[in-house]
């Protein structure tokens, strides 16, 4: 009993040292809920977060999916990535202390205007001296106009 006490509070310990270490990725275009047109190419900025410990960017991926019944239905970041737009190296460029990529991806056109969808990236890291694995996925929604 005190070796899975141990044991657990060990894994507990190395969960919040990672992500205090390796600050979350967030979206700084498009806004939430921006209007998008079905064909036209939007530019995607996925921004890492400073981070207190040495880092590694390994890779990304960015899709979208389509939320049937409203902005409510959309999976959140847990969900696929559906129609995958870019899976690759993320070569982040910094910007102050936050690295930062654009991508230009193009809405698909057989998204039904009227409709919302979920953009979704998946970012790779690796974290600390010990390089230790790190995903994180983020979305954000949008309306097809």
């Amino acid at each position: 009993m005190r070796f899975f006490s141990s044991l657990t509070l060990a894994g507990l310990a190395s969960l919040v040292t990672t992500s205090v270490l390796a600050q979350a990725p967030f979206f700084g275009a498009p806004q939430s809920l921006a209007q998008v047109t079905v064909g036209e190419d939007v530019l995607v900025s996925v921004f890492q977060g400073a981070s207190n410990s040495q880092f590694e960017d390994v890779a990304i991926a960015l899709g979208i999916s389509q939320c049937f019944t409203g902005a409510d239905s959309c999976s959140g970041p847990g969900g696929g990535l559906v129609d995958v737009f870019y899976a690759g190296p993320f070569n982040a460029t910094f910007v102050g202390t936050n690295r930062f990529q654009n991508f230009t991806v193009t809405i698909p056109s057989f998204y039904e205007p009227g409709q919302f969808a979920q953009v979704t990236a998946a970012l790779f890291t690796l974290v600390g001296a010990e390089a230790t694995p790190n995903l994180d996925t983020i979305a954000i929604v949008l309306q097809v106009i």
